[in-house]
């Protein structure tokens, strides 16, 4: 048979011998690969680092990533400085790199369990280009060496990234910006940034090249641009804006505090960065009157640029800063300020500011939604350098061209998080993308009422002695969809399995326990006529450490539908650890795509009262206890009704393209479980890792297989015999005897469950499946499993 490959570690499993290497986790941040949600990174970084999408991470101490080393944070990935009397920040050394690429719907987010300004230290990044202050420069924070001679030094991409309460004083010369670039060279990729509420600056460049799209700097203490020692840099689409004192609580320096360098202001080389499209809004602080303020020799060309809020919109200081605009070796053109120009009387006057007719003073800027509003009428950057966006118009946010929308936080936004409990008994309840939100007990979602969760929500059951979890009832419903680059998680503050009670949706489709069925978990009642019912959608979401035990006849899964009709939609779902199965189907008509069950106790997939649903692409694995710490049961444990074999309607679903891995335990030995009168048809599936990978009970089970019309198994490859109760007359040899099945396989997997065998059935003639006419259910042109499950 052909087999599929994929990248390096085999997982190889037969009959009789059963050879295992798997992903075990890793609490240690300092290794390759991934690491586990709710880690702490400290100290040095000395191996590539992966930082998973949708997971938060904590940070305590000095986080140094080190020469030839990598951190890799993905989108949607929340990184929270513990609040704890550790300075805490993170410092890319010369020669590392890190890959930060968030999206808008997820961004990055780099914040504080305190939630003041100069709560932690922000990030800081040392290259190898440029600067002029000489030999020995080191950073301000974790003493790093910087600079070079290597313009286009490349530190790696930072996007889509929001890095909130920053600015930690370490002393009066040493304070921590939102970022710092120090010596940061041209071959770095820097857009889309937010720094919110720093005590110190939101961007400081200490020299170097660096290139810099789309900055948010918002309610920064001091200034919300700096720059000194060199920098040469362009940047384009720039927004500086402060809170009033009143609402914030502190007074705001400079829009853009601007150097050369303070010691000499002729060192060479000379900062001298292009600048345009920049909204700058100040808050009319008495204290603090300056908005742009060029000095120390600083060089600069401004175009296209919005200024307000300030007494002096535009001061210039120093005989080098002045004779460069005098010159025209700086250029400051289709510049528009609320205020006049303040000068040193170093040759550089307000008439000649004014003498260039595309600049303005005394203009009315008025802005809506805090910064957006553009004046008509500006240079093409394009023709320029290509650099930059042509943007005919003054100002940095356009209502065509809300670039900040969705991933920043307003002036004095409320704080990103809040509590879950009790009911949504009518409307709407929007969880937000990118925030963090708490469970705390049973959150229940009446009928009429709907729960709408955005890409990129956390949340998060509390570790309280509360059982937490999440009920659909009938007549509610569910609107969670995420991406795969910004899935939603559902997890615990506890990182163990049964932490808490996962989702449970209660639907008017039909079951075979009668009409008065109640709920496990929440006691509310399920069941109908109504096959079509819809509950919502669940797309792309991550369930971990679910499976609370109730009782034991009463645990929580990670999903649990029941009698959830086929209007709803479920695909793209994990269920991670979970101390109970990891998905369970109390009859119903729900069908299910895309669905991965790792590690769980019990069964991985289970179903009863008469489910009879379709589902395609589905995984169980199962790593072995000794790394869990615990046993797992079946890989698909299959009933028609327990107390009542022949209970109406019967359950008899229709599954393709499955992997189902167990791990080699001798204590619970089977892998798909057909009894208590289930039927089912089964195409397209590999299992191993079971003494038993295939084993059928009970009299009705049996026979509905034997007539292969209400029970079909066809196109299965599992790694041994399969085991028969002999009750309906199903034999081993039937089962071979089916069309593309085959017994005693030598079942060969890449990076844990990557592995088809070519053939099988195509069931593309009912629209809901997928044309995939091979065995298994991921194959390396399709790993739909890519980025967003653990």
């Amino acid at each position: 048979m052909k087999m599929t490959n994929w990248k390096l570690a085999t997982l190889a499993m037969a009959a009789t011998l059963f050879a295992f290497t798997s992903c075990s986790d890793n609490d240690e941040p300092n290794n390759g690969g991934g690491v586990d949600a709710g880690s702490t990174l400290t100290g040095e970084l000395t191996k590539d680092l992966t930082l998973k999408s949708g997971n938060t991470y904590y940070l305590s101490g000095g986080y140094h990533v080190k020469s030839g080393t990598t951190l890799t944070i993905q989108p949607g990935v929340n990184i929270i400085a513990k609040d704890d009397d550790i300075v805490d920040y993170i410092l890319i050394e010369q020669g590392a790199k890190i890959d930060a690429q968030g999206t808008a719907g997820s961004p990055i987010i780099m914040t504080s369990e305190k939630k003041e300004a100069g709560a932690w230290g922000g990030l800081h990044i040392c290259g190898y280009a440029h600067t002029n202050a000489g030999t020995g420069a080191k950073s301000e924070i974790g003493d790093a060496a910087y600079g070079g001679s290597v313009e286009n030094d490349n530190s790696g991409t930072l996007r889509y990234i929001r890095l909130e309460y920053t600015g930690y004083a370490f002393s009066e010369e040493k304070e921590a910006n939102g970022v710092s670039f120090y010596g940061v060279g041209n071959g770095t990729t820097v857009e889309y940034l937010q720094a919110y509420k720093g005590s110190d600056d939101g961007f400081e460049f200490f020299g170097g090249s660096v290139n810099v799209k789309y900055l948010v700097a918002t309610d920064c203490s001091d200034d919300s641009f700096d720059w000194t020692e060199g920098w040469n840099g362009y940047g384009q689409f720039l927004v500086a804006y402060q809170g009033d004192k009143t609402t914030i609580g502190y007074d705001c320096d400079c829009l853009i505090e601007a150097d050369n360098n303070g010691k000499n202001a002729a060192a060479t080389p000379v900062s001298a960065p292009v600048l345009a499209n920049m909204t700058l809004v100040g808050n009319s602080s008495t204290a603090n009157k300056r908005g742009i303020r060029l000095r120390a020799g600083t060089q600069a060309k401004i175009y296209n640029t919005l200024v307000k809020g300030k007494t002096s919109c535009l001061t210039t200081e120093t005989a080098e800063t002045e004779t460069a605009l005098v010159n025209g070796t700086s250029v400051l053109d289709y510049v528009y300020l609320e205020s006049g120009v303040g000068t040193s009387g170093n040759g550089y006057t307000e008439a000649l500011f004014t003498g260039n007719t595309n600049n303005g003073i005394s203009k009315i800027i008025s802005l809506t939604g805090n910064y957006i509003g553009t004046i008509d009428g500006g240079k093409d950057m394009s023709t320029v350098n290509s650099f930059f966006t042509k943007a005919t118009y003054k100002g940095a946010v356009s209502s065509s061209n809300d670039w900040t929308a969705g991933w920043t936080l307003a002036s004095n936004a409320v704080q990103q998080s809040e509590t879950l409990e009790g009911s949504l008994t009518s409307g709407t309840k929007t969880l937000t993308a990118n925030k963090v939100y708490y469970l705390t007990g049973g959150y229940t979602v009446k009928s009429g009422a709907t729960l709408k969760i955005e890409a990129g929500v956390t949340v998060i059951a509390k570790n309280d002695n509360i059982v937490d979890y999440i009920l659909i009832e009938q007549g509610g419903k569910i609107d969670a969809q995420g991406t795969a680059s910004s899935p939603i998680v559902m997890t615990s503050e506890k990182k163990e399995p049964g932490a808490w009670g996962g989702i449970h949706i209660c639907g008017y489709a039909h079951t075979n326990l009668g009409a008065t069925s109640k709920s496990e978990i929440g006691d509310a009642t399920y069941g109908g006529t109504n096959d079509a019912d819809n509950s919502g959608t669940l797309r792309y979401i991550r369930l971990e450490y679910t499976g609370y035990a109730f009782s034991e006849e009463k645990e929580a899964n990670g999903v649990s539908f029941y009698g959830v009709g086929n209007g709803t939609t479920v695909e793209y779902l994990q269920a991670y650890k979970g101390s109970d199965d990891g998905f369970e189907f109390f009859g119903g008509s729900v069908n299910v795509k895309y669905l991965v069950a790792t590690s769980c106790s019990d069964d991985s997939f289970d179903w009863t009262e008469g489910w009879n649903g379709k589902g395609q692409f589905l995984v169980a694995y199962q790593q072995p206890s000794t790394t869990l710490g615990y046993e797992c049961d079946c890989l698909i444990e299959a009933d028609n009704l327990g107390s009542n074999a022949a209970a109406t309607p019967i359950s008899q679903p229709t599954l393709a393209n499955l992997t189902l891995i167990g791990n080699g335990s001798t204590a619970n030995t089977r892998g798909i479980r057909l009894r208590a009168g289930t039927y089912a048809k089964i195409y397209n599936a590999l299992v191993t890792g079971k003494t038993n990978n295939l084993t059928t009970e009970t009299k009705e089970t049996e026979e509905a297989l034997v007539g292969g019309t209400k029970s079909i198994l066809n196109y299965i490859h599992v790694a041994n015999d399969i085991k028969v109760s002999g009750l309906g007359g199903y034999t081993s040899a039937l089962f071979a005897a089916a069309t593309g099945n085959a017994i005693n396989q030598t079942l060969t997997f890449t990076d844990t469950f990557f592995g088809t065998v070519d053939g099988g059935a195509d069931l593309s003639a009912d629209s809901f499946f997928t044309k995939a006419t091979y065995k298994g259910a991921i194959s390396t042109a399709n790993n739909w499993t890519a980025g967003w499950i653990r």
